[in-house]
Formats: C-alpha cells, structure tokens, sequence
C-alpha cells in the first residue's frame, strides 16, 4: 500500500469560501507582549474546495475452504435389450407333415437381433469437504498478513486419512473403468457377429424362400404319391390282415394331406414374412450395428471421466495441502478468524477475512449550494483524522439523485468516493475529510496566509535570516485558498515570521 506524504498537499478551507488576508499591526497596549511563529515556505499544489466529513466503508474479504471435493462411487454393467423376432424360418405349422425336414428352414431363433445390450456406468456422487483438523492458528484480529503468508496447519493425521480416502477413489474409477472397457469389447464382439449373421442371411433369403415354397409343394405332392402306391396296393390285396393295415396307413396319408392342404396358405405366407424380415434386417445391418454400440463408448468415456475427476480431487488436495499449512490468498488487515486449534475445516464457515484494500469507500453527503462542483471520475483529496499529517487520494464514482434534509431545510446528496491510496493501516468506521477540487495551482511555493502581511496595494512578509536577524521582503501573492496562498519573492526553505501581540 503507497502512502502519500503530505508534505506537498495543500490544506483547503472548509465550505470553499476564502477568507482575508491577516495583516500584521502595531498594537498601541502598553501591557501587551510581542510573539512571533516561525514558518517554512514549501513547495506543493494550493487547492481549493469543498471539504465534507463521512466514516470509512472497507468491504471485507473472505478465505473459504473450498477444498469441497466429489466422492464418486461407479460400476459399470451391461443392459440387455429385449430380443428382436427370430430371423430364422420357423416352420412350427408344418408339424403335421409326417415328421419331414425342411431343408434350409430353421425352427427356433437365429442369433440375429438377440444381443441388443450395451454397456452403461452407474455412478453415485456425493459432495463433501475433506475432514482436515487445525493444528494451529498463526493469525489474530488486526493482524497485516501478505498474500502467501502461513496462517495455519493442519495435522498430519488428518492429512493422512484425507489422501488415503482420495487415493481409494481413484483406484476404484480406474477399476470400473477397466471394467467398462472390458464389457465393451464383448458387446462390441457381439454386435459384430449381429451383424454379419444378418448380412449372410440377407444374401441367402430368396434362395432359402424358394427351397421353402418347393419344400412344401414336394411335400403335399410325396403325400398324393403314397396315397396312390396304397390304394393299388389296396386293390390288389387278397389278405384280409393287411387289407386292413393298408387302409388304416391310407387314412392317416389322407390326413396328413388334408393338414399340409389347409396350412400350405399359411406355411407360404410364414416363409414370405421370414423372407421379407431377413431382407429388412440385411437392408439395416448397419443401422442396427451402430445402435448395438451405440452406448459403449458413452459407458467407457463417462467412466474415464469418473477416473479423471478422481485425480484432478486428489491434485487439488496435494496443491492445497502440499507442506500442511493453509496460506493467506489476499494482503490486507486480519477482520475475523474462523477458527481455532482443533476445529475442523468446513466449507460452511470462514477461514480468516480481510479488509479488502482495493474497495474502500467513503459516502459524504454535498449540499445543494456545492454539489455543482462534484462530477463523476473527478479526483479528489483524501485526509484521514488517524493520519493528520499525511493526504491520500480517490475519485467519485457515484453521485445520489435522491437528496436528504435531514433535521434542518438544507438539502443535501450522498456522493460516493473511492479511496486509491491509503495508509499502511486503514479500518472500517474512522473518519476521512473529503475535499472535492474546485481550483488547484500545482508545483508552486506557498505559505500561510497568516505570514502575508499588507501595505496599501503590496504584500510582504517578515524572513527571519541565518544570522537571526529579520528582514522584510516584498512578495507576490498568487491564488490562495483561504489557510495558504502561493507566494513568489522567496524561496522553498525560507523561514518566515509571524507575529503578534498577546495580552
């Protein structure tokens, strides 16, 4: 924090009206004793203005522990979809067909369709700061730390326990993410053999279509066959016995042809509703394929990003805890302390707050009368009644529109100040003298208005000499404020005299 030393600042009178001139005279009392006060002439700006009095507002700032980390829990599985309708020929209504295979036409369900799976991440997370326990606090109320600066420790212990907790969270991402991957690749696996079945299947539908229909046909045709062979066998049988196990063969040939008969319909119309679905899945191979793996690499990335979170939680500890202490983030005056040896750190409360140098302010309230003088980004002087011998320096960032009366018909409009340059030391509630520049002469040589003395139309001042001797000296005054006036005809350094009679 840059102090500005008040040795070039001019003091301002207060409501901006200039006073006169004090000339010296004789006095003609008998009784009364002649005094004289040595003055320097010294080099600086002459302001004039108007000067108000308001409380300092330093906002606070506040250290946290924001060390709040994420406990992830994941595991990673497979979903099983529900399977897709068979691709295979299921020629379950030919089953009155004497127990006769179907060729190319299967009965039962064809791999294609039936591992519609994929691979998911099950995470549950749950927020929580890590139990670190003070060992000791370095800092007191009123304390100036810098930023940086160790403020507290922390106990080994509870360093220890945190580290090991974080350390397990991030093998167990690591290992479902392993998992994940693993459970990956066999869907991935799974949905390639998919998709090749289907593809073999869709090249060979027309042909296994076809063996289909001639199956059938074959089938109703061998049945007319045998009935033809029994019933000739039947008219040429003298022998009673076999007469009648030819007939009791003929009407179970009969019926068997009558069954292929009735459901020849409804067998063409299975295999054309095979052969059009093997052609969709073969016209969707692809689709179908990029849907099986459709949620694996969801599943493997949100399993790596549970792996990552881990660790970046592990670095943030190491960085934050790094040699066991906790160090001030701002510079500034200590407000408040959170906490003691012993506690716990929580996210719910404070660790230190600070007098936040770079937003202190000071609201003044500026009649109706003076108010024309204020304007928004002007720059003004700064005294502080803690530091009488020194000015600092801000801006008016904020003029009121709502004007206030207070007790009396004066009326009056808050005007906020920033502060740019303060003391070493500066709190909330001590009192600053505002002045708000109407006139200024700077680099000048000037001198109290008490030391100018008037005769007729001249001014001159009293130098005392290095011999002690006085010696009057004829000056020119420039502007003055109404407490100090620029002056020319001396020098920066010169001691002059002022003087007077008391009683």
């Amino acid at each position: 924090m840059k102090k500005i030393i008040a040795g070039t600042a001019a003091l301002v009178m207060a409501g901006g009206a200039v006073l006169g001139y004090n000339v010296y005279q004789k006095s003609s009392q008998s009784n009364a004793a002649e005094i004289a006060k040595e003055v320097t002439v010294s080099r600086g700006n002459v302001t004039a203005g108007v000067t108000e009095s308001a409380a300092v507002k330093v906002d606070s700032l506040e250290q946290t522990y924001d060390l709040v980390l994420t406990s992830t829990s994941v595991s990673a599985s497979v979903e099983s979809g529900s399977s897709s309708p068979s691709g295979g020929m299921s020629m379950g209504g030919m089953s009155g067909m004497g127990g006769m295979s179907m060729g190319g036409m299967s009965s039962g369900k064809s791999s294609r369709g039936s591992n519609m799976g994929s691979t998911s991440v099950s995470t549950q997370s749950e927020s929580s700061a890590v139990a670190l326990v003070v060992e000791k606090v370095m800092i007191t109320e009123g304390q100036t730390v810098q930023k940086g600066d160790v403020i507290m420790t922390i106990t080994q212990e509870s360093i220890d326990e945190a580290r090991e907790a974080l350390t397990k969270a991030v093998e167990d991402a690591e290992l479902a993410l392993r998992q994940a991957q693993i459970e990956a690749s066999e869907t991935e696996l799974s949905a390639k053999f998919d998709y090749d079945t289907r593809v073999a299947e869709g090249q060979n539908a027309l042909s296994v279509y076809n063996a289909a229909l001639n199956e059938i046909a074959q089938n109703i045709s061998s049945l007319y066959s045998q009935i033809d062979d029994v019933n000739a066998q039947i008219a040429a049988c003298t022998d009673d016995k076999q007469l009648s196990q030819l007939q009791t063969q003929l009407e179970s040939l009969r019926s068997q042809l009558s069954s292929a008969e009735s459901s020849r319909s409804a067998d063409e119309l299975a295999a054309k509703q095979t052969y059009e679905e093997a052609c969709m899945y073969y016209e969707n191979a692809q689709d179908l394929y990029e849907v099986s793996l459709n949620g694996v690499g969801s599943a493997t990335d949100e399993a790596q990003e549970a792996v990552d979170a881990a660790k970046a939680d592990l670095e943030a500890f190491e960085t934050y805890i790094s040699d066991g202490s906790i160090r001030a983030e701002y510079s500034g005056t200590i407000t408040g302390v959170g906490y003691s040896s012993g506690d716990t750190l929580t996210s719910d409360t404070a660790i230190a707050s600070y007098a936040d140098a770079e937003s202190i302010t000071v609201t003044v309230n500026v009649t109706e009368d003076d108010i024309s003088v204020v304007h928004i980004e002007d720059t003004v002087d700064i005294s502080f009644i803690s530091y009488p011998n020194e000015m600092f320096s801000g801006y008016v960032s904020e003029i009121g529109s709502s004007s206030t009366s207070g007790n009396s018909s004066t009326v009056s409009y808050p005007v906020t100040v920033v502060v740019t340059s303060v003391p070493e030391t500066l709190l909330s509630g001590m009192t600053a003298n505002v002045t708000f520049i109407s006139k200024q002469v700077q680099d000048v040589l000037y001198v109290s208005n008490k030391a100018i003395n008037k005769e007729g139309t001249d001014s001159y001042v009293l130098m005392k000499n290095q011999d002690g001797s006085e010696e009057k000296v004829k000056v020119e005054v420039g502007f003055s404020n109404g407490n100090i006036a620029e002056i020319k005809g001396v020098s920066e350094g010169d001691t002059l005299l002022i003087k007077g009679k008391v009683s």
